[in-house]
């Protein structure tokens, strides 16, 4: 807690011929963060590339096949069998061959019984209509047209000389050679769409048997499509979960360098982990490899917290990684937002509901892909024990404030003292931000930032005095006495007045300045720094704003309650102070959500955190074991 893990920089050498199982290994263990080397074999570099792109080629031809067999990518952890590229290729080949072969045979059938249902229909109409489809291939006196028409009713002159037979969508037209020219005018203006090519001398019956002959085809490749599935399923599965874990752990080689018989490569881990890197590699080159270890001030960062701060390193984490020789702000940050949440959102019963949702999200967050919704419940689970136990000490439950006696105060009956608690603890916050910005300066050995720039001793010891006189008055109704507050003003202020000399004689830090210039700047920076600090400490009182916003919320809910049924007893005023209720908790929750995370960004982080390391990611592979 406040300190990361004791990461190392490490360098390894061992056998070529033990490169694959270094790497699995390793990669099963998650233990170590690579770092790529700047020199490399270029031959060993080319195989692994052809070794890439044969990976590459499988993984591609087996998520065809497993989309093409409607099978899910296994994920859960397995042992990996032996990787044989040429085998498994030749495989994966043949089963891609046999898919596209039945692609095409299913392709054509479904052609051809398109064509038949179109048939079908046709022979269907024409006999309901008494004309036998052979006729249309016979020449004859009359002529024929038969197709479709978009009216249901065709409006035919009272004269006509030609039979038009409905039967919608379908017509057909029969006319002697001299109205031929006419009926067919008629039927364009109705939209109509000739299918005499289309019709098939074939009747019904016989139309039905090639059908069903066709259906019974289609049914035996996919019959043996799913028999291929289910004999050949989990190898397919095997093979695409197997060589996506060997192109992770194919990058990862990449990463180191080869000669004709050695394997290098670097990275870092945590020194806790250092006997579980030796045995394996013990357990694969006995002791032919060599280790060492060294410190490195720029390695990444693994934070280390107990387990009830360890989701509130998202919120820091979105604002940077603490670099290795700074202080870790998790614990800090997840009390101070979880209290500041609390006292703005200050309700029993909407705190236990907020507490409920937490826990459903911990809960649907335990699967590694959503960790995030693990996290965000978790904080939200905290947050919501916050507002329960502040609701309680408000008497506010469910938005009233008349079921339960308040054990601290009601915040709309003692404004005054609301506000000056909260601006109270934002200067404490303030201050420690001021402590954490020392010790990180003090641990880069920045000793000049850390005693007498704006952020360090001189300025954090002037304003902590203001705040403590400022407090003595308001409890006592006396001014703090000269003696005490006088040497705790005047030599911090003359101290940071006088920062450019002491830092010339002290810190070797020369900033030769004009006089007037320094006296200038010097005044003008004490200034920005005493209106900054005025702003930032009065900034808190936004969390008092906010209980009071969600107390009058509250009383909006039940004042229409109230005016729906006086009793606030009936199904009309119990559903508005539902719905009231439901709407503070989804608007109120996430304003005082946010507002509590600008607080700590802006008021709180701004101090002393930088966020310039860079987060521990070790590599990994998803099985527990690789055979190569």
């Amino acid at each position: 807690m406040f300190i990361s893990s004791d990461i190392r920089k490490i360098t390894l050498a061992f056998e070529k011929t033990f490169q694959r199982q270094v790497f699995s290994a390793l990669g099963q263990a998650g233990i170590l963060h690579l770092a790529r080397l700047q020199e490399k074999d270029t031959d060993s570099e080319d195989g692994l590339q052809k070794e890439e792109a044969l990976t590459r080629e499988i993984l591609s031809a087996t998520t065809r096949i497993l989309n093409a067999l409607n099978l899910e990518p296994d994920n859960t952890e397995k042992p990996v069998r032996l990787v044989h590229a040429g085998e498994d290729e030749a495989f994966v080949s043949k089963t891609i061959k046999i898919l596209e072969r039945s692609a095409r045979i299913q392709a054509k059938i479904r052609e051809a019984q398109n064509t038949l249902a179109r048939d079908l229909q046709h022979a269907e109409a024409l006999n309901k209509m008494g004309m036998d489809p052979v006729w249309f291939q016979k020449p004859g006196i009359l002529k024929t047209v038969f197709g479709t028409v978009k009216e249901q009713k065709i409006q035919t002159p009272e004269n006509s000389r030609f039979l038009l037979v409905e039967m919608h969508p379908y017509v057909l037209g029969i006319a002697m050679p001299s109205d031929y020219p006419e009926m067919i005018r008629i039927l364009q203006e109705n939209g109509f769409e000739d299918q005499s090519e289309e019709v098939r001398p074939n009747p019904p019956a016989i139309l039905e048997k090639r059908n069903h002959t066709l259906s019974l085809r289609s049914a035996m490749i996919e019959s043996y499509i799913n028999r291929l599935k289910e004999r050949e399923g989990q190898t397919l599965l095997q093979i695409h979960r197997d060589y996506r874990i060997y192109e992770k752990m194919l990058s990862a080689m990449r990463l180191s360098i080869n000669s004709s018989r050695a394997a290098f490569l670097t990275g870092w881990m945590d020194i806790q982990d250092k006997e579980k890197l030796i045995g394996i590699m013990q357990s694969i080159c006995q002791n032919r490899f060599l280790l060492k270890i060294t410190k490195d001030p720029e390695a990444p960062v693994r934070l280390r917290n107990i387990r009830i701060f360890k989701p509130f390193e998202l919120l820091v984490n979105i604002m940077g990684t603490p670099s290795s020789n700074e202080l870790d702000p998790t614990p800090v940050a997840a009390l101070t937002y979880v209290i500041m949440f609390g006292l703005m959102f200050g309700d029993l019963g909407q705190g236990l509901v907020l507490m409920l949702a937490g826990l459903f999200l911990k809960r649907s967050g335990q699967k590694k892909a959503q960790q995030f919704f693990g996290q965000a419940g978790e904080i939200l689970l905290a947050c919501g024990a916050s507002a329960a136990v502040c609701g309680l000490l408000y008497g506010s439950v469910f938005s009233s404030e008349h079921l339960l006696p308040a054990i601290w105060f009601h915040p709309t009956e003692d404004i005054l003292r609301l506000f000056s608690l909260t601006i109270l603890m934002g200067a404490i916050l303030i201050i420690i931000g001021f402590s954490l910005n020392i010790i990180n300066g003090c641990l880069n050995g920045d000793y000049f930032g850390a005693l007498l720039e704006k952020r360090g001793l001189a300025v954090g010891i002037l304003y902590a005095t203001v705040v403590a006189s400022v407090f003595y008055h308001q409890q006592t109704g006396q001014p703090p006495s000269l003696w005490l507050i006088a040497p705790a003003v005047c030599l911090p202020l003359l101290a940071f007045s006088m920062k450019s000399l002491l830092g010339q004689a002290f810190f070797q830090k020369a900033r030769p300045q004009h006089l007037a210039e320094y006296v200038v700047e010097t005044f003008m920076e004490i200034v920005e720094i005493v209106l900054g600090l005025f702003a930032n400490t009065i900034s808190f009182i936004r969390v008092g704003a906010f209980a009071l916003s969600h107390a009058g919320l509250s009383m909006v809910t039940y004042t229409l309650a109230g005016m729906a049924d006086p009793a606030r007893t009936s199904v009309g005023a119990v559903i508005i102070i539902v719905i009231g209720n439901i709407f503070i908790m989804g608007f109120e929750g996430l304003i005082c959500g946010i507002q509590s995370l600008r607080l700590e960004y802006y008021e709180f982080f701004s101090r002393f955190f930088k966020g310039e390391g860079i987060p521990f990611s070790p590599f990994t592979l998803e099985a527990k074991t690789l055979e190569v």
